[in-house]
């Protein structure tokens, strides 16, 4: 039977990170940079005190000109375990978010690795938008 975690502390989410193999780097208390297997960077934000309610998974990209909110609509359209915006510099967005009440260390592996797997497809994806190749 795996182990059902209720009440997790950030520490404990930087041993579970580490245990699973994962690129990441606490740089504060409720923040880590992580990379992916493709090389792209992202972060993962805890929220909750004393214990961590959820993870947020974030990865956000600079340079992409030609990205309208049409395009982010369109994806989040298409893909439902992952949402996409435009920030405050108008540069593009993909996030995704989990509760943590009654998961298993496992299901953090999986929703840390299926991101990876779209922060991989939406970088693909403003490179195609940026070289004009999606209308």
């Amino acid at each position: 039977m795996d182990t059902i975690l209720r009440e997790v502390t950030t520490e404990e989410v930087r041993i579970l990170l580490e245990q699973l193999g994962a690129n990441a780097e606490q740089v504060k208390e409720d923040l880590f940079n992580l990379e992916f297997p493709s090389g792209l960077r992202g972060h993962l934000i805890t929220y909750g005190e004393p214990h961590v309610s959820s993870l947020q998974l974030r990865a956000g990209f600079s340079g992409f000109d030609r990205v309208e909110p049409r395009h982010l609509l369109n994806w989040n359209r298409r893909y439902r375990f992952s949402k996409s915006y435009l920030d405050a510099d108008n540069d593009p967005v993909i996030e995704s978010d989990l509760r943590l009440e009654g998961v298993t260390p496992e299901a953090i592996h999986a929703f840390i690795r299926d991101f990876g797997d779209q922060v991989t497809l939406f970088f693909s994806y403003m490179r195609m938008i940026d070289a004009s190749l999606v209308e």
